[in-house]
């Protein structure tokens, strides 16, 4: 694991404008830089770097943090790496703790060494003449061996030898997935005469392989195994070669095998990533989410392919994504249909897709009928999948649609399915506008925009300290809440390093995008915002209590403990009442 002070210090020395200036050209507009946002397509500037704070934002995506999240947006890295690619930048040599984080360098590079290997067998004119003659019945292009890096694995325990020979430890060999320990010291190679395609993260490290028999032997395909680097349920294939693709049309179309994507590629669909042959996962969907919320899965259009369609809603949903679904004549696969249909029609399946909500709904209906029973069908499940949208802005817009299409009440479908204690802190009441109703995303959305807010208004922080913060907001958010409210006197500003000092990597450049963000609030909404989060977050803290105290008198029912129960009644009572206090004086009302 990276040490704080080399964290500490590539924080210090790298210049967040020199690194956004790699991929982003930057003008001076006053104090700060400004630039088309690589993030996504605009026409006119909205993306922002300050070197004085050391943070970027983009007003129009809402894109933020600091020169470590930026890295890790734009090349898809982790923090680690983002660390290690700027120190060798400004030649900071990392030093490691003892909890032995290294160790994933070790299995990266040797993923690379076998994936050279690998590469060079495929050319080899004698040992790769075999795949090569596959790769070219199969109609893939030569140019794309070079560009995904395709590889072979012949028979004779390949890998295992050559590491043998040149002292690597075969244990971390097995480690990576490279080969496999069959006991006794006795390593074999775990891909052979296959063809390999190296999966990477979207910066280009390898974190596993797949590799296709290229006769009629089983399994046809096989992955690497789960490794500290490769996680088959959240990684694609193809998206270091599909990112700029993505970008530049803001779109990405997911399908499912390594070939589909070669074949994509060759007919100029440059963003097509593919599931490693599984199904769609949330963890996918996020990982594709930080490069568009456009996302099209392409399905069969057979039976079994319309059910995972209609499956595939659910996890749209776990991701926060709507999505889309299109679907290939029955019996099709990318791979096939492109080849011999060509780009043409594969374009008129892709324009032909439609919002996954809609299809899922669709075969709800078809599965259930629209008889009374059918109906009474259709509202229970609808309001199962209601019940797990945590999203109250994603949730009201599935319980309309669903209004909409199956000619159900909107109201029943609210009452059966809505989470207690979940209604957004500000813009959810008659739809206002301005920068606090984009706050009105979720619970954690309170605390981010209180932060927000005393980043923005110093008055804020004084009118918080009147306030029992700790018990208000949650874990994630206490420390930095109270670093806050500790520090500046009044009239003062927060120094942003000195809040994210200490705090893990990925939160402090979340709170750097806050900078921003706050920059968004007029003076005029501070005072109504302010209350709106209060608000929420004083009425989530006696639901919560009310429910323990609700546990507290069954338990004393079961155990006949009346004069507990009595003191627990009291209790409850109190809170239900404060509760009301708080809804009669709530704001704007």
């Amino acid at each position: 694991m990276i040490s704080n002070q080399t964290t500490q210090e590539v924080r210090t020395r790298a210049s967040i404008v020199e690194v956004v200036s790699d991929y982003v050209t930057l003008r001076k507009a006053g104090q700060s830089y400004s630039g088309l946002c690589p993030f996504h397509s605009e026409k006119t500037p909205s993306f922002t770097v300050s070197e004085e704070k050391g943070v970027f934002y983009c007003f129009g995506c809402q894109a933020g943090g600091d020169v470590f999240k930026f890295l890790m947006l734009y090349d898809g890295l982790t923090f680690p790496e983002s660390i290690e690619r700027l120190a060798e930048r400004y030649g900071i040599a990392i030093e490691v703790s003892q909890s032995g984080g290294g160790r994933r360098g070790d299995l990266f590079r040797l993923n690379e060494q076998a994936s050279e290997v690998f590469h060079a067998l495929l050319l080899d004119p004698s040992q790769g003449s075999r795949a090569r003659a596959y790769l070219k019945r199969r109609g893939v292009e030569e140019s794309l061996w070079q560009r995904f890096r395709l590889g072979f694995a012949p028979r004779g325990d390949v890998l295992a030898g050559r590491f043998r020979r040149e002292g690597v430890a075969l244990g971390a060999a097995a480690e990576a997935g490279l080969v496999a320990d069959k006991g006794a010291g006795n390593y074999r190679d775990r891909f052979f005469d296959r063809i390999i395609f190296p999966i990477a993260e979207p910066g280009g490290k390898i974190t596993g392989f797949g590799g296709r028999v290229i006769d009629d032997g089983k399994p046809k395909y096989l992955n690497s195994p789960e490794t500290p680097l490769f996680h088959k349920g959240a990684q694609v294939y193809g998206l270091k070669q599909a990112r700029d693709g993505i970008r530049s049309q803001d779109r990405v179309v997911v399908v499912e095998g390594y070939l589909d994507v070669l074949a994509l590629a060759q007919f100029d669909v440059t963003h097509a990533v593919a599931t490693l042959g599984t199904a769609l996962t949330a963890d996918h969907l996020r990982l594709l989410g930080r490069y568009t919320r456009n996302v099209t899965a392409l399905f069969d259009g057979d039976a079994p392919g319309r059910n995972a369609a209609a499956r595939s809603f659910e996890v749209f949903q776990q991701a926060g994504l709507w999505g889309h679904a299109a679907f290939l004549p029955e019996g099709s696969d990318p791979d096939t249909f492109v080849r011999t249909q060509g780009k043409a029609a594969l374009d008129r399946v892709l324009e032909g897709a439609v919002p996954i909500v809609d299809f899922y709904l669709d075969w709800l209906r078809a599965r259930h009928g629209t008889d009374l029973g059918g109906k009474s069908r259709l509202a229970n499940e609808v309001s199962r999948m209601l019940a797990k949208v945590t999203h109250p802005l994603d949730r009201e817009l599935l319980a309309r649609r669903s209004a909409d299409l199956l000619g159900i009440r909107e109201e029943s479908l609210r009452r059966h399915a809505a989470p207690s204690g979940t209604e957004a802190p500000t813009g959810a009441r008659g739809g206002e506008r301005g920068a606090a109703g984009r706050w009105s995303l979720g619970e954690d959305r309170a605390e981010s925009a209180l932060v927000a807010l005393m980043l923005r208004f110093p008055s804020v922080v004084q009118r918080l300290r009147r306030e029992p913060m700790d018990k208000l907001v949650t874990e994630k958010w206490r420390e930095v809440i109270r670093r806050i409210l500790a520090g500046p006197e009044p009239g003062g500003e927060v120094a942003v390093g000195v809040l994210t000092e200490g705090l893990p990597a990925e939160f402090a450049s979340e709170i750097s995008a806050l900078v921003w963000r706050g920059q968004e609030i007029a003076e005029d909404e501070r005072d109504r915002m302010t209350a709106d989060c209060l608000f929420f977050l004083q009425r989530r803290y006696l639901r919560q209590l009310e429910q323990e105290l609700r546990r507290a008198i069954r338990v004393a029912e079961e155990t006949r403990d009346d004069e507990v129960k009595k003191e627990r009644m009291r209790q409850w009572q109190e809170v239900i009442e404060r509760e009301r206090r708080l809804e009669r004086a709530r704001p704007g009302l």
